[in-house]
């Protein structure tokens, strides 16, 4: 599968110097990293890419954020074919012949940034990020509905979480 980005507005515009006042707005953002372990959710949330999109785009909706687009890979599960026995290399076949996933990568583009997550389902363990920039709006609680709305579905045992603040200076006479 080819893999490919554009951007619509690309163009030879030569870059400007802008001036920074001393009254330059602070753009802020929400950074939260997270690890999930023994995840208690229906275990195919963890292997296929499916139901976990549907859920999650309905997550950021209710989130009162805005989808532009979503990149999926799942990954297919690894079969362990040291062994010699005839019952063995009989069930490794049948499995062979079940193109089964063992995870999922999984990127919501949105408006505000993005959410991002890897799952591992033979480990029941998700690691995600979602960054939710603030330029128009303080939208640092959108972030955290989007995680708590992960946090229920995938009904980790333990986990573990770092959030991070980021500023920015913009110039006022920056257009968005």
């Amino acid at each position: 599968m080819k893999n490919s980005l554009s951007n619509k507005n690309s163009s030879n515009a030569t870059a400007t110097n802008r001036q920074s006042s001393s009254q330059d707005n602070p753009m802020t953002g929400k950074h939260i990293l997270a690890e999930f372990w023994q995840c208690q959710c229906d275990p195919q949330l963890l292997t296929s890419s499916q139901p976990l999109l549907g859920l999650l785009t309905e997550a950021v909706e209710q989130a009162g954020l805005t989808l532009v687009g979503h990149a999926v890979h799942e990954f297919e599960q690894h079969v362990n074919q040291g062994s010699n026995d005839s019952n063995d290399s009989e069930f490794n076949s049948q499995q062979s012949n079940q193109a089964q996933t063992s995870g999922v990568t999984l990127t919501l583009l949105l408006a505000e940034s993005h959410l991002c997550l890897h799952t591992w389902g033979e480990y029941q363990t998700v690691t995600m990020d979602v960054y939710v920039c603030n330029v128009a709006n303080e939208n640092s609680s959108k972030a955290d509905s989007l995680f708590n709305a992960c946090l229920q579905l995938f009904k980790p045992s333990q986990y573990h979480v770092n959030s991070v603040s980021r500023q920015h200076k913009i110039p006022n006479n920056f257009q968005h």
